[in-house]
């Protein structure tokens, strides 16, 4: 008979887990080492989830916020393809960019260093946001011939091309300094985003620097390059 979830126990495994899966990646993270993370006994793990695609399931859920999961233990071993759909609702829900695709449906800026800034902070609160669950994605994928394709091949790549997209039509407008390759420029703005709002938060950096103030220099940073400005 299925046991209720015990929601701290249960949290406790799927941090430890988040953590493995983002630094060895799907492939090296093994179910005894997380039981090991986690003060349990080797085979205490399977009380709570049936194999390591039922914890990485559950490791993309709670990365996202996604609430409605198995609620009975021990978590079942789901289709791999029903991961993949957590990971595309998880995108949807929480990565959206309505800021950067209404700037490119508009010919002209009212203001352009306010709608870059709009821009800037929208993408860098998405990433701070995700900051959990983005290098467990990132890591896994080369393991996970899918998960690659769902996140580099698609997810990933359309919005650095949404990126691209402004960056061209500012620039045509002469609004931005050229840089001759909008592609280049995009995608150094989406990796000085990723450093400040995530990568940062990594290693031994990870509580040097205050996270309003990255948020504030990552912004004057993006405008002061595109801008040709120091005002």
């Amino acid at each position: 008979m299925a046991r209720s979830i015990s929601p701290e126990r249960l949290e406790q495994i799927v941090s430890v887990a988040t953590a493995s899966f983002g630094r060895l990646g799907y492939r090296r993270t093994r179910m005894a080492d997380v039981s090991a993370d986690a003060g349990m006994s080797s085979g205490a793990i399977y009380t709570y989830v049936e194999s390591k695609e039922a914890l990485f399931y559950l490791v993309i859920a709670a990365g996202f916020g996604l609430t409605d999961v198995d609620s009975n233990l021990p978590v079942a071993t789901p289709p791999f393809e029903e991961t993949l759909r957590l990971i595309r609702v998880g995108f949807k829900e929480r990565g959206t960019t309505p800021v950067l695709r209404s700037a490119i449906a508009r010919d002209a800026p009212e203001n352009v260093r306010d709608e870059l800034a709009g821009v800037v902070l929208e993408h860098y609160d998405v990433v701070a946001s995700l900051a959990r669950i983005l290098p467990v994605i990132e890591k896994c994928a080369a393991d996970l011939p899918d998960l690659e394709a769902l996140y580099f091949g698609r997810r990933r790549r359309q919005q650095i091309d949404l990126l691209v997209e402004y960056v061209a039509l500012r620039t045509r407008g002469g609004y931005f300094v050229d840089f001759s390759d909008a592609a280049v420029t995009a995608q150094i703005i989406t990796e000085t985003v990723a450093w400040c709002a995530w990568k940062r938060r990594e290693g031994h950096d990870a509580t040097r620097f205050d996270d309003a103030v990255c948020r504030e220099i990552a912004t004057s940073f993006v405008a002061h390059a595109l801008l040709g400005t120091t005002s």
